[in-house]
C-alpha cells in the first residue's frame, strides 16, 4: 500500500505540471517506450543503432534524447549525429551533427524558453574521437517541413566549449522560465553552467570543484576516459556523476544553487569498479549507481559523506556494462540490461532492497538495448514547452489557398514577389528570422504582390502566409 501511494503521488504531481514531454522514449538499439497510458508499453520503429561489430570498440548506441509536446505526442529525437522527426524520417539538415552516438550524453534537447516551436539540440563528442568536437548545439524549428521540423542550417553545429567530458544534465531555473545546461570540461575539475533564456544561451558560470576529469583517452584500454552519466536531482538542488577512467573509479555528488548556477559541497562516494550509470530517486534522498558489481543505492539524505557511504546497499548483482539508468515519468528508474528487456527499480524512494528492483521487467522485443536511454531535464520540468501552434499564431488570419503559392526570386536581394491565385482572399503574412523573431508583418491578395526586403540582413528567413510556411533567403 505504501508503494502504491508513492506511485500515485508521483503521477499526480507529474500530471499537475503537464510533464508529458518525456512520455515517448526513443533509444538504441531499436528500442522505444510510450508512457502516455501510465504503464510504459514497448513499440518498434526506433532507427537508433550502434556499431558494436567494430572489433575492439565499445561502439554501442549510448547517448540519445527525445522530446514530445505537452500532450505526449512525439516531436523528434536524436543520437547526436542525426535527428529524426515524429515519422522516423531524418529531418532536413538533420544529418552530420557533430556529436557521437557512443558518447554517454551524445544528445540533449532543451526547448527555447517561451517558444512553442524552437528547440536547442546539444551534442557532445565521444572519447573514440578524442572529444574533438566538444559541446555544440543546433536549433530546430518544429514548424518547418509542414510541422515535422527542420534543423536551421545557419544554426547548426555551433561550438560552445571544446573538449568536454561525455556528460550533460539540465535543471529548471526557479523563475519557471529559464533552464540551466551543465557540462564538464575534460582535463579539469570545471563545471560549466549555461543559463538558457528566451534571449538565447548565456555565457557559462564556471565552478572549479571535485575531481579532475582526466585519464587515458583510448577505447582500447578498458572503458577509457570521460564516460559515465551525470544527473541532477528532480528538485535540481543536487548533481551526481561518475567516471571510470581512474583507479579507483570516481563517484561524486554536489549541491547546486538554482539561482546562481554554482556548485558546492563535494562529497565522494565509495566506488566498485567501472561505474557508469547514476540517478536520483524522485524524492531526492537516494542515489543509485551502476558498475561491474551491479546496482547500488546510497542514502544521501544526511548530507554527511561518512554517513552516506556507510548506507550503501547492493540491490542487484545483475547488470551489464556500460549500464545506463534513467528516472521515468512514472517515478520508476529504468536500467539497461544488454538484452531485449529493461530492469526496473519500482519504488526508488525506499531504503535498501525495499526499493523493489526487478530484473528483466520490461520486454522491448524485438529491440535490444545495451547502454542507451534518453536524457531529460531534471524532474521532467517542461512547464513552458507546450503544443506547437505552427499555424495559429496571434493575429494571423488563416486561409485555404487552392493552389501552390509562388515566391520569387529566392534568394532575393531587393524585392520578393509573392504570387497567389487571382481568386485568393486577402491574407495576413509574417516574416521571421531563423530564430523566430518577427521582422515584418504585411498582407497579400490575389495576383502578384511585391514585398520590400532590402533592409533585411543576409540569411535565411521564415515566411508565414496564412497557414502556410515557406523558407526564403535574403542575399
Amino acid at each position: 500500500m505504501r508503494y502504491l501511494f508513492q506511485v500515485l503521488l508521483w503521477v499526480s504531481v507529474s500530471n499537475l505540471y503537464g510533464q508529458k514531454q518525456g512520455n515517448i522514449w526513443m533509444f538504441g538499439d531499436g528500442g522505444a517506450l510510450d508512457f502516455n497510458m501510465g504503464t510504459p508499453s514497448a513499440f518498434s520503429g526506433s532507427p537508433i543503432f550502434g556499431s558494436p561489430q567494430q572489433s575492439g570498440h565499445y561502439l554501442f548506441s549510448e547517448g540519445c534524447a527525445s522530446i514530445s509536446d505537452s500532450s505526449g505526442n512525439l516531436l523528434f529525437y536524436s543520437n547526436g549525429m542525426k535527428v529524426w522527426n515524429k515519422l522516423n524520417q531524418i529531418m532536413p539538415n538533420g544529418n552530420n551533427l557533430n556529436g557521437y552516438y557512443s558518447s554517454t550524453s551524445a544528445a540533449f534537447i532543451i526547448p527555447k524558453p517561451l517558444s512553442d516551436s524552437l528547440y536547442y539540440l546539444f551534442t557532445t563528442d565521444g572519447l573514440e574521437r578524442y572529444l574533438g568536437n566538444g559541446l555544440q548545439y543546433s536549433t530546430i524549428n518544429i514548424c518547418l517541413d509542414n510541422g515535422k521540423g527542420d534543423v536551421i542550417e545557419s544554426q547548426k553545429n555551433i561550438l560552445l566549449l571544446d573538449t568536454v567530458s561525455e556528460k550533460l544534465c539540465a535543471i529548471a531555473h526557479p523563475n519557471g522560465i529559464d533552464i540551466w545546461l551543465i557540462a564538464h570540461k575534460y582535463l579539469t575539475n570545471s563545471f560549466y553552467a549555461y543559463l538558457i533564456t528566451p534571449s538565447g544561451i548565456n555565457s557559462p558560470i564556471i565552478t572549479n570543484i571535485g575531481s579532475v576529469h582526466t585519464g587515458n583517452l583510448s577505447i582500447f584500454n578498458g572503458f577509457g576516459a570521460a564516460i559515465g552519466q551525470m544527473k541532477a536531482s528532480s528538485d535540481g538542488t543536487k548533481i551526481g556523476l561518475v567516471f571510470s577512467n581512474v583507479t579507483p573509479s570516481v563517484a561524486e555528488i554536489f549541491d547546486f544553487n538554482l539561482t546562481t548556477g554554482i556548485l558546492s559541497n563535494a562529497i565522494s562516494l565509495q566506488t566498485y569498479g567501472n561505474e557508469y550509470g547514476v540517478e536520483f530517486s524522485p524524492d531526492n534522498t537516494k542515489l543509485y549507481t551502476t558498475s561491474f558489481g551491479g546496482i547500488r543505492q546510497f542514502d544521501i539524505s544526511s548530507g554527511n559523506q561518512a554517513t552516506i557511504n556507510s548506507s550503501v546497499t547492493q540491490i542487484s548483482s545483475a547488470v551489464c556494462l556500460p549500464a545506463s539508468i534513467q528516472l521515468g515519468p512514472d517515478g520508476k528508474i529504468y536500467v539497461t540490461r544488454c538484452s531485449n528487456s529493461l530492469g526496473v527499480i519500482n519504488a526508488p524512494n525506499y531504503l535498501g532492497t525495499s526499493c523493489n528492483y526487478v530484473n528483466n521487467s520490461i520486454n522491448i522485443s524485438p529491440a535490444s538495448n545495451n547502454t542507451s536511454l534518453p536524457s531529460f531535464i531534471a524532474g521532467y520540468n517542461y512547464k513552458n514547452n507546450k503544443i506547437p501552434e505552427c499555424s495559429i499564431l496571434s493575429g494571423i488570419e488563416t486561409t485555404n489557398l487552392q493552389s501552390e503559392i509562388q515566391i520569387y526570386p529566392n534568394p532575393a536581394s531587393e524585392t520578393l514577389t509573392i504570387s497567389l491565385p487571382e481568386n485568393a482572399s486577402t491574407t495576413d503574412c509574417i516574416l521571421y528570422d531563423n530564430l523566430g523573431k518577427e521582422m515584418k508583418r504585411f498582407r497579400v491578395t490575389g495576383g502578384e504582390n511585391l514585398v520590400d526586403v532590402s533592409g533585411l540582413e543576409s540569411g535565411m528567413y521564415i515566411l508565414q502566409i496564412g497557414n502556410q510556411i515557406k523558407k526564403i533567403t535574403k542575399q
